[in-house]
């Protein structure tokens, strides 16, 4: 209750004080709006500073950004590289490797099969000559 009181009584003062029932003058208004003309001039010249700053800002960030990406791509495409270098390194030595054993596989199957041949050819002349040795025996 007491509250209420005391807060009525400030609320009757203040509205009851001089400066409640003033008046505003033509030399009032215009310090206001020269106060206001002002401010207005001093808050353009720094949101133009503000612009100025984050323009430069967005510029360097934007180069930097580039520059990262850049870099990770470089990076990415190096990845890329190694990986390849080192699936297909080794690949293409076990294909090497595969080609030769193969190729020397069938250069010892035809050696092995002219061999055979020549066998073949020995035991014919063989059994020829001791049948000739049979017949003049």
């Amino acid at each position: 209750m007491k509250m209420l009181g005391m807060f009525l009584a400030i609320a009757g003062l203040l509205c009851f004080s001089p400066s409640a029932f003033g008046e505003l003058s033509v030399e009032d208004l215009e310090k206001i709006r020269q106060i206001v003309s002002e401010v207005e001039v001093r808050l353009g010249q720094r949101i133009d500073e503000v612009e100025v700053q984050l323009n430069q800002r967005i510029t360097f960030e934007s180069q930097a950004l580039g520059k990262r990406i850049d870099f990770q791509g470089h990076l990415i495409i190096a990845l890329i590289v190694a990986i390849i270098a080192f699936v297909a390194v080794p690949m293409g030595v076990i294909v090497y490797q595969y080609n030769r054993n193969r190729d020397q596989q069938e250069s010892e199957i035809r050696a092995l099969r002219d061999q055979q041949e020549e066998i073949k050819l020995l035991r014919q002349r063989i059994e020829a000559l001791e049948r000739e040795r049979l017949i003049q025996a």
